[in-house]
């Protein structure tokens, strides 16, 4: 059992590490390099939020696998959602898509020819924190 209490908090330490990681990345002017850490901070706080809420992460791979097609992102967006209270339709359709941009962003700083401005950054920053203040009602 103290074992999976360590690995929580480090997930969630990780979780803080990557934010902060972030916000440095942006003040240092390395804005590509921003969206990264944004996005992977809100998944290591969805994964220490679904630990603390009895779902291992052995579990969260069983659950990728057979509901999710394998996709750990999804499954983790889609398995926290189960556990936020949401005020209405509206306010479940700006969390996802607050994370749909941000993994946009993400994927377009990682994999894509395309650069990232100031103000991109300073969005995915945002965004992680939207997302992650969300996430941390649970």
């Amino acid at each position: 059992m103290y074992a999976i209490l360590l690995y929580m908090n480090e997930l969630y330490d990780k979780s803080e590490i990557n934010l902060e990681a972030a916000e440095k990345l942006h003040q240092a002017g390395l804005y590509d390099s921003v969206c990264h850490p944004s996005y992977y901070s809100c998944l290591q706080l969805m994964s220490h939020k679904l630990i603390r809420k009895g779902v291992s992460l052995s579990t969260q791979g069983t659950i990728s696998s057979s509901t999710y097609h394998g996709s750990s992102h999804k499954c983790l967006i889609y398995e926290t959602c189960k556990f936020l209270s949401f005020e209405g339709v509206r306010d479940r359709q700006n969390y996802t898509n607050n994370i749909k941009q941000l993994k946009e962003k993400r994927e377009n700083a990682d994999y894509h020819e395309k650069r990232i401005s100031h103000d991109q950054s300073k969005e995915c920053i945002r965004l992680a924190k939207e997302i992650r203040s969300k996430i941390n009602s649970i």
